[in-house]
């Protein structure tokens, strides 16, 4: 469910939450030492252990297993793929996760894991030891930091839970004896089983729809002077909650634009041309307007969804076959070509057409889990591939300004696409106007925003647009 990125939720979240109440119920047992509580899992229940760790400091001691790994390893290597959601905390501030680990700091910490655990590999695991090593040594408690690592795969062993056993036994009993018994099964599974039919009041299965709290419904301001404060107020929120993932100024580089073909057929001159986004993310402008027209009064620019770009496609393949290895595998189309020219010949504007990263020609031709798993690497550094392409299209209006031509700008959107048309123009003046075809009503099923729906609305969104340009839909 990507909308949970929207809601700014994840099951990681309410893990952790569950793991407070855990000790706030333990706090009222008298069997329970309170000042000496532990903690240990493995894989989800190691990741759980770092949430509980990091976060509550009613944790004397930890042992998360088979529960870390850093950003490269989930990223760049894959390992991502092996995980589900709930091992992953929502990245609104681009945490790699040896900042969680120091977190822990300077309580007794063990960092333990086998050598041949493929969704948490070896060397991921001893880079975050010793960035975390550096934290314990900043508190001059080194020997409050272990590394463990044992033979074998992603599997629960004897050997790792010896370990865990000789880190508790040390940190919350003072005692350094041999562990006796040597790490049993003390309990099978169904003994720790709490209900025999869940209660029929639980909130377990649909508690993403209430865990974080949403944005209350946008009541329109009723003066310049708060609409302005509304806008200032918006951007940061969306600046600092939504957009960090978005490349800082001395990150994004420059456009580099250059143009790689122009040609004229029937009266149209095509240009087209490449500029960065952002380094390693190039992408592709097509302009059109009539043949002899010098600089345009003015100039469309279509922001394209797959769908659309298929027609966009087929147009330029029909005026221009040099074109083919841009439109790919669609058919000639002679009557959108007739359209376009009809549009465009006998005028002074010129219409722009432009794919964000992942659409047309930078489409990532890959089987639909495999477009999944490259969506959920946007999520781990703290992005989303929505609002990368939101920062795409504000690139766009960059480099048609640096073409030139763009003083009466117009954004024209349909469909989800529409909606981040509007979150762009948020961020870039000179727009005049904005045509956007079946807007949706709300981020439910898209565009797919990290938490904007704690802070924001489409109609907020929308409202905020209409008050800088001139704004149609249907």
């Amino acid at each position: 469910m990507w909308w949970w990125n929207n809601r700014g939720y994840t099951p990681a979240g309410a893990e952790a939450w569950n793991c407070i109440r855990a000790l706030d119920y333990l706090e009222t047992r008298p069997e329970a030492d309170a000042s000496r509580f532990g903690v240990t899992g493995r894989s989800g229940g190691g990741a759980y252990s770092w949430w509980i760790a990091a976060l509550d400091e009613r944790i004397k001691v930890a042992v998360p297993v088979a529960g870390i790994t850093d950003l490269q390893n989930h990223v760049v290597d894959g390992t991502v793929e092996g995980h589900c959601d709930c091992m992953f905390f929502l990245n609104t501030h681009r945490w790699d996760y040896p900042l969680v680990a120091a977190l822990v700091a300077p309580r007794p910490l063990l960092l333990s894991n086998s050598d041949k655990d493929s969704i948490f590999p070896l060397d991921g695991v001893y880079r975050t030891y010793r960035k975390v090593r550096d934290i314990y040594g900043f508190y001059n408690v080194p020997r409050s930091l272990g590394l463990n690592i044992t033979e074998g795969p992603h599997k629960d062993t004897q050997e790792l839970r010896i370990h865990a056993f000789v880190w508790f036994n040390r940190f919350l009993k003072g005692d350094e004896s041999l562990i006796d018994p040597t790490a049993e099964r003390c309990f099978e599974p169904e003994q720790l089983k709490v209900f025999k039919e869940l209660p029929a009041d639980q909130i377990n299965a649909h508690v993403h729809e209430t865990f974080v709290p949403a944005a209350p419904p946008f009541e329109p301001p009723t003066s310049d002077e708060q609409w302005k404060q509304l806008h200032d107020d918006s951007l940061e929120i969306l600046r600092s909650k939504c957009f960090n993932g978005w490349p800082r100024e001395d990150e994004a580089g420059g456009l580099n634009t250059r143009r790689v073909f122009s040609g004229r057929n029937r009266g149209l001159q095509l240009e087209v041309y490449d500029f960065q986004s952002q380094p390693n993310v190039p992408l592709r402008l097509y302009i059109v307007k009539r043949s002899g027209l010098g600089l345009p009064r003015g100039l469309t620019l279509a922001v394209l969804d797959q769908d659309s770009w298929d027609d966009w496609a087929s147009t330029l393949l029909t005026g221009w076959p040099a074109m083919a290895t841009d439109a790919g595998t669609v058919e000639p189309n002679e009557a959108r070509f007739g359209e376009l020219r009809e549009m465009i010949r006998g005028g002074d504007r010129a219409f722009a057409f432009v794919t964000p990263r992942g659409v047309g020609p930078t489409a990532w031709i890959v089987e639909p889990k495999k477009l999944i798993q490259i969506r959920r690497r946007f999520m781990l550094l703290g992005q989303t591939l929505d609002g990368m392409r939101i920062w795409d299209i504000r690139r766009a209006m960059a480099a048609v300004r640096d073409i030139g031509g763009a003083d009466r700008l117009t954004l024209q959107a349909s469909g989800e696409t529409a909606a981040m048309a509007v979150y762009a123009s948020l961020f870039e003046d000179g727009i005049e106007a904005m045509e956007l075809h079946t807007l949706p009503e709300s981020h439910r099923n898209g565009p797919i925003i990290l938490n904007v729906e704690r802070y924001f609305s489409m109609d907020r969104a929308t409202a905020l647009a209409a008050r800088r340009c001139r704004l149609t839909t249907d």
